[in-house]
């Protein structure tokens, strides 16, 4: 009979049971990720409660694009880096202008 139904072995199941179970410290670490979480959710509520300053101390997705088109510092520089730029080509031009005179 084993040559025409040869025996399959069944895969062993894993069945493991920890040797210290502690029932009271499991749910008391369920209780205090509860309370993480209340307490996360209060902090988030009263920042968002408080005034705009507070609110953009916290970064927040596009927080550093936000600060960077708010800042006048950058179109300054633009402006100055525009007038240096035209200065330096007049200074060549006119060098060119003597050179090709001469």
């Amino acid at each position: 009979m084993s040559i025409l139904f040869p025996k399959i072995n069944k895969p062993r199941q894993w069945d493991y049971r920890p040797i210290y179970y502690d029932e009271e410290k499991y749910e008391r670490q369920k209780r205090l990720e509860a309370m993480k979480k209340t307490a996360q959710r209060e902090a988030q509520e009263a920042m968002s409660n408080e005034g705009q300053e507070q609110r953009h101390t916290t970064l927040h997705r596009g927080s550093f694009r936000e600060a960077r088109d708010n800042q006048s510092v950058r179109v300054e520089e633009g402006q100055k880096a525009n007038k240096r730029f035209i200065v330096i080509l007049a200074l060549l031009l006119a060098i060119a202008a003597i050179y090709f005179l001469l």
